[in-house]
Order: structure tokens, then C-alpha cells, then sequence
């Protein structure tokens, strides 16, 4: 017994563990988020790379009928 404690504390070695759950659940959840972020990001560069060169042949199309 340390310092007049009438009982000695029964914890566990690693703690609660309902913390460690939470944690993984926002990490999950973020870690969702970050991938539909970026494939979003992802089709929207392609949709834009798809209307540059559609732009590009329109006017390459224009040039040659000059």
C-alpha cells in the first residue's frame, strides 16, 4: 500500500479499452472519407482531361477545314 491508500487499485495493465474502439472507428470512417474524397477528385480530372482534348479535336477540326 503507497501513501495511507486503504486498498490497492485493481485496474487493468493496458487500461479500458473502449477508447482504443472509438479510435479505430473514426480512423475507419476518416480513412472512408479520405478514399471517396479522392476518387471524386479522380473523376473530375478525367471528366476535365476528356472535355480538353474533346475541345482540342473541335478545334483542330476547325483549323483543318480552313
Amino acid at each position: 500500500m503507497r501513501q495511507g491508500r486503504a486498498t490497492p487499485r485493481k485496474e487493468a495493465v493496458n487500461g479500458n479499452h473502449s477508447g482504443s474502439k472509438r479510435r479505430f472507428a473514426l480512423t475507419v470512417s476518416s480513412t472512408f472519407l479520405l478514399v471517396q474524397e479522392l476518387s471524386m477528385a479522380d473523376v473530375a480530372f478525367v471528366v476535365t482531361t476528356l472535355a480538353v482534348f474533346a475541345l482540342v479535336a473541335l478545334v483542330a477540326k476547325g483549323v483543318a477545314k480552313l
